[in-house]
């Protein structure tokens, strides 16, 4: 979850999708990706790459 996180907001991934970050680190479901992060992190992952992004 920490490299999702951090390539959500940070590196080449930044111009990738949400989706696409998550299935490049094994997700299948972007549905349970959404869910997973959520629980980790308090915040939708859209939300996070919103407010983090440089």
């Amino acid at each position: 979850m920490e490299a999702c996180r951090r390539d959500l907001a940070h590196g080449e991934a930044v111009s990738l999708s949400i989706v696409a970050v998550a299935q490049g680190w094994g997700f299948t479901s972007a549905a349970h990706f959404s869910r997973v992060f959520r629980a980790a992190y308090g915040c939708p992952p859209s939300e996070w790459r919103d407010t983090h992004r440089p």
